[in-house]
């Protein structure tokens, strides 16, 4: 799932009364389609020229969706679902559920717990997010120039500043994934043009899977433009 679209997702969460469940919550489903130039999702690079889309409900804090990305050998499918609680002072914390599938051979099936928190005022805004993860499959880390076997269990943490439409991430997995996937930093703008939001970003990351033992860390560039609408 791009960070883009988790963005769009938690603003809409974000933006709905909070009620209680005695109280009947109104019910909203929205879409939204876009592309990538590249699809970087969490330092790692899945994939170029990527068209993707999904359809979300959403009901007084609680969210369902679905999102679809082709990567090229293959059809990613994301499912979620959680709640998010919107606190005095603008603070808000969450917890939901995300399984990552995929078609062919394009990759095994990932399956995570989320937590969330995070604070924002009219320009400034700091997001929190940790992941306690399941990967269908067996990551490695390079010892000797050799791939070894680590395991199938992984966590991932993540904080966003937020400025206007500035945003600087900094991403870290640990336990099995923690050299495979190692950690990364990526700093964006996003902005509103004609109903569509355009983001341009850099990321940097020091991924085991994307270079050798001794090459130097990988950078890259992506602009992605996406747009929501109401379905109901």
């Amino acid at each position: 799932m791009s960070k883009t679209f988790y963005k769009v997702v938690l603003l809409a969460v974000l933006a709905s009364p909070m009620v209680p469940l005695s109280v009947a919550a109104e019910i909203s489903v929205t879409g939204n389609a876009g592309i990538m130039s590249d699809y970087i999702f969490r330092g790692i690079p899945q994939d170029t020229g990527v068209a993707n889309g999904g359809i979300d409900l959403e009901a007084g804090g609680f969210y369902l969706g679905t999102w679809i990305a082709d990567v090229g050998e293959g059809i990613e499918q994301d499912f979620y679902t959680g709640y998010v609680m919107e606190l005095p002072a603008g603070l808000y914390l969450g917890a939901g559920f995300t399984s990552y599938q995929y078609s062919d051979d394009f990759d095994d099936e990932y399956n995570e717990v989320n937590l969330y928190a995070g604070w924002a005022s009219d320009s400034l805004s700091l997001d929190l997010e940790y992941t306690d993860g399941e990967y269908n499959g067996v990551f490695t880390e390079l010892v000797g120039g050799q791939e070894v076997e680590k395991g199938d269990e992984y966590g991932f943490f993540a904080a966003t500043l937020g400025y206007g439409g500035a945003y600087l991430t900094y991403g870290d997995f640990t336990d099995d994934a923690d050299e495979a996937l190692g950690n990364y930093l990526e700093f964006g703008y996003s902005l509103e043009v004609s109903g569509f939001e355009v983001t341009a970003a850099v990321v940097h990351t020091d991924a085991d899977i994307l270079q050798g033992e001794d090459d130097n860390d990988e950078t890259e560039a992506y602009i992605s433009i996406h747009h929501g609408f109401d379905l109901m």
